[in-house]
C-alpha cells in the first residue's frame, strides 16, 4: 500500500515525506533516550530503597537532604491490659502513607507494662518519609537517633500521668524503627489504658536537585 502511494507522488514529494519520516523517527528515538536517562537513576534508587531499606537513603548525604519537623497534635490508642497480646497491630497514627502501630505490650512485673510502638515509613518519588517518636540523622560518625516523643496514660478512665521512655532503635527495619514507654499499671485490677503520644517527628529525606557547594 505504501509503495503504491509513493509511486503516485512526484519524486520530490516522496523525498520530502521520507525526510519528514526520518526526522520524526530521530525525534522519537532522542525522546526515548532522554526519558530513559532521566528515569534510570530513579529506578535504581527505588530498587536500592526496596532492597536495603530506608537506611540506604539516610546515608546518601550527598544525594539527599534531611529535614526533621515536629508533628502537631495528640495521638491515642486504647489498650486492653487483660490481654496484652491482643493489642498488637493497634494503630496510633495513620496519615494514609505513614503509620505507627503497637508492636507489643509486654508485662514487666511490678513495673507494669512496656508499650512498644513500630513506625512504618513511606517511599516517595524523590526520597522517603518516616513519622516516628524518634529523630534520625546521619553524621560523619554514622547513624544517630534521638528519642523525642512524649506520652501520658490514664488507667481505667482515671487521671492521666506521664510515661517514661524505655528506649528506641535506629533505622533497624527496612521501613522504619521502634520506640517504647513504661506504663505504670501494676495494679492487678487494671483492665484498660489510654495512651496518648505527642511530639512525633517527621523525618524527611528528599533528593537534591542542585549541586552541593
Amino acid at each position: 500500500m505504501v509503495k503504491f502511494i509513493y509511486q503516485n507522488f512526484p519524486s520530490q514529494e516522496v523525498v520530502r515525506l521520507k525526510r519528514i519520516f526520518n526526522m520524526n523517527t530521530l525525534y522519537i528515538s532522542a525522546a526515548i533516550i532522554a526519558v530513559s536517562a532521566f528515569m534510570l537513576p530513579r529506578v535504581i534508587e527505588a530498587v536500592n530503597l526496596h532492597i536495603h531499606g530506608i537506611s540506604y537513603i539516610a546515608e546518601q548525604t550527598e544525594e539527599y537532604f534531611k529535614i526533621t519537623e515536629p508533628i502537631e497534635g495528640e495521638y491515642s490508642v486504647e489498650l486492653d491490659l487483660s490481654d496484652p497480646e491482643s493489642n498488637e497491630g493497634q494503630i496510633l497514627f495513620d496519615d494514609g502513607d505513614n503509620t505507627i502501630s503497637v508492636l507489643e505490650v509486654v508485662p514487666r512485673d511490678e513495673a507494669g507494662y512496656e508499650v512498644i510502638f513500630r513506625s512504618h515509613a513511606s517511599e516517595r518519588a524523590d526520597g522517603a518519609a518516616l513519622i516516628s517518636g524518634v529523630e534520625h540523622d546521619y553524621t560523619d560518625e554514622g547513624f544517630t537517633h534521638s528519642f523525642k516523643a512524649e506520652a501520658v496514660a490514664s488507667i481505667d478512665g482515671g487521671e492521666p500521668f506521664e510515661l517514661s521512655p524505655t528506649g528506641s532503635t535506629g533505622l533497624s527495619y527496612q521501613d522504619g524503627d521502634q520506640f517504647g514507654f513504661i506504663l505504670d499499671a501494676s495494679s492487678a485490677d487494671a483492665v484498660s489504658a489510654k495512651v496518648t503520644v505527642t511530639n512525633l517527628q517527621l523525618n524527611l529525606w528528599a533528593e537534591m536537585w542542585w549541586p552541593q557547594s
